[in-house]
C-alpha cells in the first residue's frame, strides 16, 4: 500500500485545527504522527490491544453524542460531532503508525468480524490503511466548522496537491502538471462559491417550500430563535392571514400570538403558563379575554387553523373576540390564546383597548438575567446608565440606542469562539434580525428594573389592492419586547422600520400570481367552512349542474352490448382446480412409502431421478417420466391436455400403482 507523503497527515492535522479553532491539541497530534519518521522502533501491538483502542473510541464518540445532543440544537451538535470525529479517531491511527503490522484490521471496526475471528483463528484477516482515510475526514471535520470559505478552499487546494503529487504521470514536466492543477484550482473556487451560493438558494427554497406545505404552528410554551446561526434567514411569502382595520386603529400593528418569560439561549420558554378554559357567552361564539374593559378598537381577522387547532394571533389589549365559531378556547397567563377545536378557517373581530392587557402582573422571573448574557448586558445597561433613569426614561433611551447605531439584516454571521451571538451583537456587529432586537430589549429594560418579556407574532403593514385588506405572510412574522409600565404590558418595538422594506424586497417575482391564487383558495375555504359572505356557494352549486350533465352524456354514449356477460374460462379436459386432481399425486404419495419423502424444495423431476439412482427394493420408476411429462402440462400448461391424454395419465398412474400393490402385498409380478 502506498504510503502518503511526508509531513501530509501532520499538515491535515494542522489545517482541521485551524478551521475549527483546535488548534493546540491539532498541533500536538500532528508532532505525534510526524515523530513516526525519527523513531524506528515499533510497538508489537495484539489484535486485542487495537479492538481494546477502538472500543475506547466508540465510547468516547458515544459521549460525544450525548453530550452535544443535550447542549446543542439538533444542527449544531451535528457539526459539533463532526468538528471532534479527528481526535477521536486519533489513538487508532498512531496504533498503525507506530506498529509492527503498520495497518489495522478490519475487526477492529465490526464486533461481527471479531466474533469470526474466534470462531476462525486460522482465517486470514483483512487489513485497512487509515492513512489517507484520516487526511479525507481531517478536510470533512474541517468543512463542518468552515466560515472563512476562501481560507478554507486554499488549504483544501494545498493538501489535494501535496496528496496528488506522488501519483502524479512522470510523462509531464513538474511545471505543466503545476499549470494544470492550477487552472482546475481556479475553476474550481468559482464552482465551488456558485455551490454554496447554490446550495444556499436551495435551503432557502426548501425552506419556503415546506412552510407552504405546512402552516406555522407556533409553541406556547417555547420560541427557538436563529440567534447565532449562519445564512441568511428567509421565510415564505404564503398568506397567513387576512384582516381588516377598523376606524379606530392605524398600522403598522402588532398580532401577539405568544410571550414568553425565561431565556436560555438559544430559546426563551413560557414558564408557570398553563391554559385555562374560557366559556362562551351564550351565543357560542362571543369570547371574553378581559371581562370589565370597554374596548377601543377593532380588528376583523381571518386566519387559518391547521386541523382546527393553533393560537390566534391577536393584538395586545384583546379584551373580546367576537363571531368566533370554535368549541374550546383557552388562554395562559402571559396572554396566549389557543383554540382546541374549531373549524379550518376562522373569520372574526378582536376588540382590543390600547391601555390594558389580559396578561397577568411580572413575577420574579420577568426580572431575571441569564448568567450567559448577564456580562454584556450590564455593560450595555452601564453604558446607557439605565440604573438612573425612570421608566419612561429607560424606555426612550434604550429605542434611541438600538435606533442609532444598529441596523437590520437578514444575513447571519457565525460567533466567534469565547462570545455569546447576544455579546457580539450589542458590542461588535450590531446589526441582526427581530430576534436579536427584541432579546436585547427585554434583557435591558430587566437590567434597568423594568419587568419585561419576549412576544412572537406578525406585523400588519402589507396591503392588498386586490382584495381590499391588509395580508399577514409568513414573512411578516416578528418579535418584540412587553415592558410592564404604569400597570400594563405595553409593545416596544425596537427593530429598525425598515425590516418591513428588506423583507418585501426579497419577495418572490411571482408574488402577485400567487396572491390571486390564494385569494380565490381563500373564498374556497370560507364557502367550505360555511361562511357564505361572498355567496360562493351558489356560484359552485351552477358549476355542478353543466359537470353532472357532461357525466351523463359520457356515460350514455358508452357502446352497450345486451345480454353480454363475463363467460369463465376453462381448458380443455382440465378440472376447475387447475390439475389438482392429477393421479401423478397418488403416484407420489406410494413412491414415498416405498422408497423416501421428497423434500418441499425439490422438483419432481430430481427426486424421480434420485429414487432411480438408489434403486430401493421393488421399486421401478420405469415409465414415470412420461406420466410426469403429463401432469407437468395438465399441472401448467394454459393450453392444458387433451382427452385421450388425460386419460394415459389416469390409465398410466392406476397401472403403476396396481403393480406396486402387488409388490408391498409379496405378489409375485
Amino acid at each position: 500500500m502506498r504510503r502518503p507523503p511526508p509531513l501530509l497527515l501532520g499538515a491535515a492535522l494542522v489545517f482541521w485545527g485551524w478551521q475549527t479553532g483546535y488548534l493546540v491539541p491539532s498541533i500536538l497530534c500532528a508532532a505525534i504522527v510526524e515523530l513516526r519518521h525519527l523513531v524506528r522502533s515499533r510497538w508489537e501491538l495484539t489484535l486485542t490491544d487495537v479492538n481494546r483502542v477502538s472500543d475506547a473510541s466508540a465510547v468516547l464518540f458515544v459521549l460525544l453524542v450525548v453530550y452535544q445532543s443535550v447542549t446543542q440544537e439538533s444542527a449544531r451538535a451535528i457539526t459539533g460531532i463532526f468538528q471532534w470525529l479527528p481526535l477521536l479517531l486519533f489513538p487508532l491511527l498512531a496504533c498503525q503508525l507506530f506498529s509492527v503490522a503498520g495497518a489495522v484490521d478490519v475487526g477492529a471496526f465490526f464486533w461481527s468480524l471479531r466474533r469470526r475471528a474466534a470462531e476462525r483463528p486460522a482465517e486470514p484477516r483483512a487489513a485497512v490503511d487509515l492513512t489517507y482515510p484520516y487526511v479525507a475526514l481531517c478536510v470533512l471535520s474541517a468543512s463542518a466548522a468552515n466560515v472563512r470559505t476562501l481560507s478554507f478552499y486554499v488549504g483544501l487546494s494545498v493538501l489535494a496537491a501535496w496528496a496528488l503529487w506522488t501519483f502524479r504521470s512522470r510523462r509531464y514536466a513538474p511545471v505543466w502538471w503545476m499549470a494544470g492543477l492550477l487552472a482546475v484550482v481556479t475553476a474550481g473556487y468559482w464552482g465551488h462559491v456558485g455551490l454554496a451560493e447554490a446550495q444556499r438558494g436551495l435551503e432557502r427554497r426548501a425552506a419556503a417550500w415546506l412552510l407552504d406545505l405546512i402552516q406555522r404552528d407556533t409553541d406556547p410554551y417555547r420560541a427557538t430563535t436563529a440567534l447565532g446561526e449562519i445564512g441568511v434567514v428567509k421565510l415564505s411569502d404564503r398568506i397567513l392571514m387576512r384582516v381588516d382595520i377598523g376606524p379606530e386603529a392605524r398600522p403598522p400593528i402588532l398580532l401577539r400570538e405568544a410571550s414568553y418569560n425565561v431565556f436560555a439561549a438559544p430559546a426563551w420558554y413560557a414558564v408557570d403558563a398553563g391554559f385555562v378554559r374560557i366559556l362562551p357567552e351564550a351565543d357560542g361564539e362571543t369570547w371574553t379575554l378581559n371581562p370589565g374593559v370597554a374596548p377601543e378598537a377593532r380588528l376583523t381577522i381571518a386566519a387559518y387553523l391547521p386541523r382546527g387547532r393553533g393560537v390566534l394571533a391577536l393584538p395586545n389589549g384583546a379584551a373580546r373576540l367576537d363571531h368566533l365559531a370554535v368549541v374550546q378556547l383557552a388562554k395562559n397567563r402571559l396572554g396566549a390564546v389557543r383554540v382546541d377545536e374549531g373549524l379550518g378557517l376562522v373569520t372574526f373581530a378582536a376588540n382590543f383597548s390600547h391601555g390594558t392587557t389580559p396578561d397577568e402582573a411580572p413575577t420574579p422571573a420577568d426580572l431575571a438575567l441569564p448568567p450567559l448574557e448577564a456580562a454584556a448586558i450590564t455593560r450595555a445597561a452601564a453604558e446607557l446608565n439605565l440604573a438612573g433613569k425612570s421608566p419612561a426614561q429607560a424606555l426612550t433611551a434604550v429605542r434611541a440606542y438600538f435606533a442609532g447605531r444598529f441596523r437590520y439584516t437578514r444575513y447571519l454571521e457565525g460567533t466567534p469562539d469565547g462570545t455569546t451571538p447576544l455579546d457580539e451583537f450589542l458590542h461588535h456587529r450590531r446589526a441582526g434580525h427581530c430576534e436579536y432586537f427584541a432579546t436585547a430589549t427585554v434583557l435591558l429594560l430587566r437590567a434597568a428594573g423594568i419587568p419585561a418579556r419576549y412576544a412572537v407574532g406578525y406585523s400588519v403593514t402589507d396591503w392588498s389592492r386586490l382584495e381590499g385588506r391588509y395580508l399577514v405572510r409568513s414573512r411578516d412574522a416578528h418579535s418584540w419586547a412587553l415592558a410592564w409600565v404604569d400597570g400594563a404590558w405595553r409593545d416596544v418595538d425596537t427593530t429598525p422600520p425598515g425590516w418591513v422594506a428588506v423583507e418585501r424586497d426579497a419577495g418572490s417575482y411571482w408574488e402577485p400570481v400567487a396572491d390571486l391564487w390564494s385569494w380565490i383558495s381563500f373564498l374556497f375555504s370560507r364557502w367550505r367552512w360555511s361562511e357564505r359572505q361572498d355567496r360562493l356557494g351558489g356560484y359552485l352549486g351552477w358549476l355542478l349542474v353543466p359537470l353532472i350533465a357532461i357525466l351523463i352524456l359520457r356515460l350514455y354514449s358508452r357502446r352497450r352490448v345486451p345480454g353480454a356477460r363475463r363467460a369463465p374460462t376453462s381448458r380443455a379436459g382440465a378440472s376447475p382446480a387447475a390439475g389438482g386432481d392429477s393421479e401423478f399425486y397418488l403416484v407420489q404419495r406410494r413412491l414415498e412409502t416405498l422408497a423416501f419423502a421428497r423434500r418441499s424444495s425439490e422438483p419432481l423431476s430430481g427426486w424421480l431421478a434420485a429414487v432411480g439412482a438408489a434403486r430401493p427394493p421393488g421399486v421401478s420408476v420405469a415409465g414415470l417420466d412420461g406420466l410426469l411429462a403429463l401432469h407437468y402440462r395438465y399441472r401448467f400448461d394454459p393450453a392444458g391436455i387433451g382427452g385421450v391424454e388425460r386419460e394415459e395419465l389416469r390409465s398410466g398412474a392406476r397401472a403403476w400403482l396396481a403393480a406396486h400393490e402387488a409388490v408391498a402385498s409379496g405378489t409375485p409380478r
